[in-house]
């Protein structure tokens, strides 16, 4: 059980070994359900409760990835994809880009990525924005400082 961020979780897992023959997929070890129950809380109050079940498979065997192991790495998912997710979102507005045709949407799916990393990579430097939405901000209003930082990383190099 875990209470943080005015949540209440409880996480239930379940594994078991298995043979990549019984469920046609090569290299598969170990079938793993993981249970998440939990109350969102305000105030005192339990607001809002939700019961999710999610399964995976992988790779490693029982010796490899004990159950401990195998629960860690699926909350260290979640919090990889809802920070992607968030990011996406709510800064870039990703879900609701009217684009869809396949290849159109991949490059801006790219371009997007292109984003955060550059985002990320000034974080280091003087001067370095602290969010995304203040780095794509200072981009539109000046993009030649980025264009100039671009081009003077690969002369040096």
């Amino acid at each position: 059980m875990e209470k943080a961020h005015g949540r209440i979780d409880l996480r239930e897992l379940w594994c078991t070994a298995t043979e990549p023959q019984t469920l046609g997929l090569a290299g598969v070890a170990q079938v793993v359900r993981v249970r998440c129950y939990s109350q969102r809380v305000r105030q005192g109050r339990v607001v809002k409760e939700s019961d999710d079940v999610r399964f995976a498979v992988t790779t490693q065997g029982p010796t490899e990835a004990g159950p401990e192991a195998l629960l860690q790495r699926a909350r260290d998912h979640w919090s990889i994809e809802n920070g992607q997710h968030y990011r996406r979102d709510r800064t870039q507005d990703e879900d609701r880009c009217p684009v869809h045709e396949t290849r159109a949407a991949r490059n801006l799916s790219l371009f997007r990525s292109l984003a955060i990393f550059l985002c990320e990579q000034q974080a280091r430097g003087p001067g370095a924005k602290m969010s995304l939405p203040d780095f794509t901000a200072s981009v539109h209003r000046r993009p030649g400082s980025l264009i100039r930082r671009l081009t003077r990383r690969r002369a040096e190099e």
